[in-house]
């Protein structure tokens, strides 16, 4: 009963949010307060810790480091270069974008900084280019999971972790980790592909008539903080990876957090004066912090309800070999929506695999590649760090609340793509 008040709850904040246009996540802290009430043993202290820390401090610490670059016109700029250097053939920007995103992420720091440090990027082009943001959130999330179950990559290594912590040898493990990414890979270019064919992505054309006029002495600065906080992220990786089993490399890279590297950006720019703090701060998107992390209590009221074990022990009676497929997706996915899909939905399902394979015949490898990939698809949502970093990147007011209703389109389209795959026989 209590997880079925908590859905009604979610669909109540969303539904009430949109027709009375009230902030959704007001709505959300809202209910989760009246909900907290119902679960035993929980007091309104413990209600308090359930606001999303981590995913308010990425925002916030990501969108003010980036407002010192919107601020003195540095990433419009940026934009401007990029478009003018593909005046000619403007409908292969989303594609060169989505190379760009594929590459970063599978170079070692993974889909998570990727979703922090591009968005901005690829949505600024997006509004110089009359690029659909959503084709723009499609470009940023799915160009970011194709690459990052490689073994050098954030998705990889975690993933092999949890085959390994299953009882699979190393060996194995990593076997199923690349079946995984070639899995990823192709689930993820065949929705970029369809997002760039019905959201008519071919249509991109060039805004920017003229070259774009030389850098300014602050804006030059920018750009090399920005590029020097990226490769705060990025190079600890790839040394990682280039000189293995130095254990000074292993500490470095297991340090470096995205967001905490943020906020060093926002110290160093103060420090640097390459803008005033208060313009920047004022690029900080607070309605769409507060949606988040609000939703964000919610689900965790939902989480600390029981509602991913009701999931999941669900999932272990009531499959059989003919739905096991479309069941564990749809399970992924909607666990996803609550948690992190590394963190919490392949933790939980990855084990109950083995089983379901035994009792159906259904080649495992195909099981966790549909467990993943539904899981992922859910990710669009705007409440969840992929979902909510696409729409952190638009900068327009208008824009951003058209994408925030969009992206709740994604997650069904996207996990119809991936069951096709799967009857199709193309994943596993």
């Amino acid at each position: 009963m209590l997880t079925i008040l908590i859905l009604l709850a979610i669909l109540a904040s969303i539904g009430i949010g949109y027709w009375l246009n009230v902030n959704t996540g007001l709505l959300a802290i809202v209910f989760a307060y009246l909900l907290s009430v119902c679960i035993p043993g929980t007091s309104l202290n413990d209600l308090v810790t359930l606001w999303p820390t981590k995913l308010f401090l990425i925002i916030f610490g990501v969108t003010f480091f980036f407002g010192f670059a919107i601020a003195n016109g540095t990433l419009e700029q940026i934009a401007n270069r990029v478009v003018y250097a593909t005046r000619n053939r403007p409908a292969m920007i989303p594609f060169a974008l989505y190379a760009l995103v594929m590459l970063i992420s599978g170079m070692g720091p993974g889909h998570y900084a990727v979703f922090v440090f591009l968005s901005p990027l690829v949505m600024a082009v997006a509004s110089k280019t009359g690029m659909s943001r959503l084709l723009g959130a499609v470009i940023v999330v799915c160009g970011g999971m194709a690459t990052t179950f490689n073994s050098i990559s954030l998705g990889g290594r975690v993933t092999q972790g949890i085959f390994e912590q299953m009882g699979f040898n190393t060996p194995t493990a990593e076997l199923f980790t690349h079946q995984l990414l070639l899995d990823s890979l192709i689930v993820q270019t065949v929705i970029f592909v369809a997002a760039y064919l019905l959201l008519q992505g071919y249509k991109t054309r060039c805004l920017v008539a003229d070259a774009p006029p030389p850098l300014d002495a602050v804006q030059r600065k920018t750009v090399v903080l920005v590029l020097f906080i990226l490769g705060l992220v990025v190079i600890p990786s790839l040394l990682a990876v280039i000189i293995p089993g130095q254990g000074i490399l292993i500490t470095v890279r297991s340090a470096v957090d995205p967001t905490f590297i943020s906020i060093l950006g926002v110290v160093l720019a103060l420090m640097c004066k390459i803008g005033d703090e208060r313009i920047a701060l004022a690029k900080v998107p607070w309605s769409i912090i507060i949606l988040l992390c609000g939703m964000g209590m919610l689900i965790s009221v939902a989480t600390k309800a029981g509602t991913i074990d009701v999931l999941s022990q669900w999932l272990g009676l009531h499959v059989g070999s003919n739905s096991v497929v479309y069941a564990t997706g749809i399970c992924a996915g909607i666990m996803s929506f609550f948690s992190s899909t590394l963190g919490v939905v392949m933790p939980t399902l990855y084990p109950i695999v083995p089983g379901l394979a035994a009792q159906t015949g259904v080649g495992p490898t195909v099981l966790f590649s549909v467990i993943t990939s539904c899981a992922i698809m859910t990710g669009f949502s705007p409440f969840s760090s992929a979902g909510a970093m696409a729409l952190a990147g638009v900068q327009e007011d208008a824009e951003r609340s058209r994408l925030f209703y969009q992206l709740f389109m994604v997650p069904l389209l996207g996990i119809i793509v991936v069951f096709a795959l799967a009857f199709l026989r193309v994943l596993g």
